[in-house]
């Protein structure tokens, strides 16, 4: 709910609080014979894959969880309301468990390769978190009270929070190397392309007017001096 400050936080907790269940519900996937169990469920053999890989996979579920929780208990002040937190645990849900799934029979051993989803892994939190971080910041300075937060990385790009999560996502789908977990990332990137961005645009371009207008001729979208 965009410019509306916060009353009530407990859908936030319940948003936390659901994600840690699922990050447990992964780990147990990952680690306590979940595969197995699954894959009998649907007459299926799965065995657990390469360890290191599985480690690694189950690391970046427990950074989202980091992150997320921060995003939710700091840099969020705006109103959270009960619509919005079931549609983020379905997301964080469709995330978790959806590359947890496509990864933890993945046999093959971590190599260099890895290191490249690695760092788009890392970029895209960096973007994600580092610009919501900047934001808040520059909202928090009284001079800056009904201004439009143009610095920084959102001097880049309108929208680098959203690269940061297709980006972040693109680097956790490479890490299962099964093709299939890159439908994840491309659902995520039509979501912000067709609804998400259109609707903050509006809603921007209504609030702050001309200085929308002069931040829209500057920068692209999503992906710099692309879209």
């Amino acid at each position: 709910m965009h410019g509306l400050k916060e009353t009530n936080y407990l859908p936030r907790t319940v948003w936390t609080i659901a994600h840690l269940l699922i990050l447990f519900a992964v780990a147990w996937f990952y680690f306590g014979g979940g595969v197995s169990v699954v894959g009998n469920r649907f007459g299926q053999s799965w065995q657990a894959g390469d360890l290191g890989r599985r480690m690694v996979l189950m690391a970046f579920g427990l950074i989202l969880w980091i992150r997320m929780t921060f995003t939710a208990f700091v840099l969020l002040s705006r109103r959270f309301d009960w619509s919005e937190c079931i549609a983020v645990i379905g997301a964080v849900a469709f995330y978790q468990l959806g590359f947890a799934a496509l990864g933890a029979t993945t046999a093959t051993a971590l190599s260099w390769v890895d290191l490249i989803a690695a760092g788009l892994f890392g970029l895209g939190s960096y973007l994600n978190t580092g610009s919501e971080i900047q934001r808040k910041r520059f909202k928090e300075k009284p001079l800056n009270k009904g201004k439009l937060h143009t610095e920084g990385l959102f001097g880049i790009v309108r929208h680098p929070n959203y690269l940061g999560d297709i980006l972040w996502a693109l680097g956790w789908a490479f890490m299962t190397r099964d093709i299939w977990a890159l439908l994840i990332p491309v659902f995520a990137a039509a979501g912000f392309v067709f609804m998400f961005i259109p609707q903050l645009s509006a809603y921007l371009s209504k609030r702050y007017d001309t200085q929308y207008e002069d931040w829209a001729r500057r920068t692209k979208r999503l992906i710099p001096y692309i879209y």
